[in-house]
């Protein structure tokens, strides 16, 4: 079964990929070792990867021992920074339809979106370098 939240896979193993840089103490590691590791798609990983660069979260290293580091300001970052680099701006709204368009004055399932909403952004005011070690899912 699937899940209800959508979450883009770029912005997944972008998630991932950061907490697996994070927990790399300072080494570079390279595209096809992380790939390997997550059990991601090369092709789709490196063109994560080349996002977080473009927003600055990842610094590239050159040459054979080349690789990607988490920069330092992902490193003082939270989990909402790489999310954005992904998805763009965050806004959630609490209401799934216009209010004009359902003309209800309290939402049909109460405050399921609005708790959800809390949590989901608690979830990414998580700082990057507080990230629990990385599980299999």
């Amino acid at each position: 079964m699937g899940t209800i939240l959508k979450i883009s896979e770029a912005a997944v193993i972008a998630v991932h990929a950061v907490n697996f840089l994070a927990k790399a103490e300072g080494s570079p590691s390279s595209t096809r070792l992380i790939a390997s590791e997550l059990g991601v798609s090369y092709n789709h990983l490196t063109k994560v990867l080349q996002r977080l660069t473009r927003a600055g979260l990842l610094v590239p290293g050159r040459g054979p021992k080349g690789g990607f580091l988490l920069s330092k300001k992902a490193r003082a970052g939270k989990l909402r920074d790489v999310f954005e680099a992904m998805e763009g701006k965050m806004s959630l709204s609490n209401c799934l339809m216009k209010t004009k368009a359902c003309g209800r004055p309290g939402c049909i399932l109460g405050d399921l979106i609005p708790e959800t909403n809390r949590k989901f952004r608690e979830a990414l005011d998580k700082k990057i370098s507080e990230l629990p070690a990385r599980k299999t899912c």
